[in-house]
Order: C-alpha cells, then sequence, then structure tokens
C-alpha cells in the first residue's frame, strides 16, 4: 500500500507546531508529509511503522521523522479492556527543516543539526537516557511562548544531534545514503544501488573503489560502520520490505526480485534485520491499511 501525502499548513505566528493529542488509541492512516515530526508517546502502545521498519512503541516512545518519510504509529487492538477506557497520549512537533531560516544549515555552528535532519531521513528512535530527557524537556516545552518555548526546543535539537544515544529505523533504500566527499564509497553506493538483486562479489565493488578485497573490507566498515555483507543485505532486505508493504508481492516473490535465490537464506536475513519474520511483516503490513 502506498502512502498518502498530507499537506500540512505552514505554522502561523510561530516557527512550529505543537500539540498534545489525547486519544482512546492510536490509528492514523499511512501517510508522508513536507515537515519533520517529533513524536513523543506519553500513554499507549502499539506497532510503530517508520519507512520499512515495523517496531513495538510504548510510553517513552521518542522518534524523529524525516520529511517525506511514510510513518504511522497504531495502537493494539483491545483484547479485555473496553476501546472507551483505552487512553493514549503522544506530544507532536511539526517544523519545516528550515524554520529557522534557509542559511541557518549551512552555517559553521549549525553542523550537528544539519546532520541530526539528514539522519531523520531513515527515522531516528532515541533511546536510553536520552530518550528519557528528551521527553522530559519536550514536556516542559508546552508550558512555554514565544522566544522561550523557541530557544528551548533549538536546545532540544541540539541536545538530541550530540548524543550517542540512538538508532536509525528505516533501511538506507528508503532514504539513499549519501557519503558526502567520498567519491570512492559513493560509487560503491550507487553500483549497489543499481545492481542488489544481482549477485554481487567482494572483488566487484574492491575494483570499483580500486582496492584490493582486504583494503576494501577495512575501508567499507570504516566509513559505513557495517561489513559489506551486512550493508548489502539490508538493502535487499529493505527493498523486499518495500514490494511487500507498498507493491502487494507475496514474500517468496519479494525475495527473489531483492536478490535472494534461496528462501532459507532470505528468512534467516529478514529475521536478523528487521526481527521479526517475514510472514509476521507480511500480515503486519496488511493491517495498516
Amino acid at each position: 500500500m502506498k502512502a498518502n501525502f498530507r499537506k500540512l499548513e505552514d505554522p502561523i505566528g510561530q516557527a512550529f507546531h505543537i500539540r498534545k493529542d489525547k486519544l482512546t488509541h492510536f490509528n492514523d492512516k499511512w501517510h508522508f508529509h513536507d515537515m519533520l515530526e517529533l513524536v513523543v508517546i506519553l500513554k499507549g502502545h502499539g506497532k510503530r511503522f517508520v519507512g520499512d521498519s515495523i517496531e513495538t512503541f510504548s510510553k517513552g516512545d521518542v522518534i524523529l521523522v524525516g520529511e517525506k518519510l511514510s510513518h504511522v504509529w497504531r495502537s493494539d487492538p483491545p483484547k479485555k479492556i473496553n476501546p472507551s477506557k483505552m487512553k493514549c497520549s503522544a506530544i507532536i512537533i511539526q517544523f519545516p527543516s528550515t524554520f529557522l531560516g534557509t542559511k541557518f544549515l549551512e552555517l559553521p555552528e549549525s553542523v550537528k543539526l544539519k546532520e541530526l535532519f539528514k539522519n531523520a531521513e531513515r527515522g531516528i528512535s532515541f533511546q536510553n537516557e536520552t530518550g528519557k530527557k528528551m521527553t522530559d524537556k519536550i514536556e516542559k516545552l508546552l508550558e512555554f511562548e514565544g522566544m522561550e518555548r523557541l530557544l528551548s526546543f533549538i536546545d532540544i535539537l541540539y541536545f538530541a544531534s550530540k548524543s550517542s544515544e540512538y538508532k536509525l529505523l528505516a533501511t538506507p533504500l528508503f532514504k539513499e545514503t549519501i557519503f558526502n566527499g567520498d567519491l570512492k564509497i559513493n560509487q560503491v553506493f550507487e553500483y549497489i544501488m543499481d545492481n542488489f538483486s544481482n549477485p554481487i562479489t567482494l572483488d566487484e565493488v574492491a575494483a570499483i573503489a580500486s582496492m584490493n578485497k582486504t583494503a576494501f573490507c577495512r575501508y567499507f566498515k570504516n566509513r559505513t560502520k557495517k561489513t559489506f555483507s551486512s550493508f548489502l543485505n539490508e538493502i535487499r532486505i529493505g527493498y523486499a520490505c518495500k514490494l511487500i508493504r507498498e507493491d502487494n508481492c507475496g514474500i517468496t516473490e519479494a525475495a527473489y526480485l531483492s536478490g535472494y535465490n534461496s528462501p532459507s537464506h532470505f528468512n534467516k536475513q529478514f529475521r536478523l534485520i528487521k526481527n521479526i519474520s517475514p510472514s509476521k511483516f507480511y500480515q503486519d503490513s496488511k493491517d495498516i491499511t
């Protein structure tokens, strides 16, 4: 199923939108928009869909979703609980990347913030103490107005940009990773993106980078923090997720089109990368329609 584009109105009289939603349950449509979105879950639990990532969420979930990245939060269906007694709550902040002006991110002082927004193109989950502190800061943000609110929000973003307690959610295929200023790694990445559905050998990509295999493996891991095989499998599994969710492909067809000739190897890599079986992912994807 393809995500719906949702047009958000530009903030009027303020730099960003902020609201606190109180609902019986989270049951939005699969969508994307042209603003970044910072979401803090105060109450509720269920499944969170960001790009090709499907994970459970609960109180304390803190997520930054990039511009044009499809997403939705869905509450778990009630079993013994009366739906009318279910309570969910979240704070949502929506803002354009240019909320401080078109040239702000080009300033030397904004390097970390620019990197944060770039990472948000794949969705960022803030964890541990970072997530807890961001939740506290964002709840207090509702008490402020005017310049005090704006400065506090900038402080939250800067705090998030300095943290190492985060993980990226969607695989690189959803928002192609650009390794700025590194021609060799970009050439390798482009080759992978053009050929991942076919067999790719280490010899091929090492030759593109003009290195022997040992040097290339060391170089690739240093630049991407992943082994070449791990990166390739993430790309392939990400594409399989896209085929299943957006193009209504069956699991076997998605595996084949993603470059896997062995169903067992596909299942193993899918579980390893997504922490869920392909069949469960397929069913969960149908649940958001």
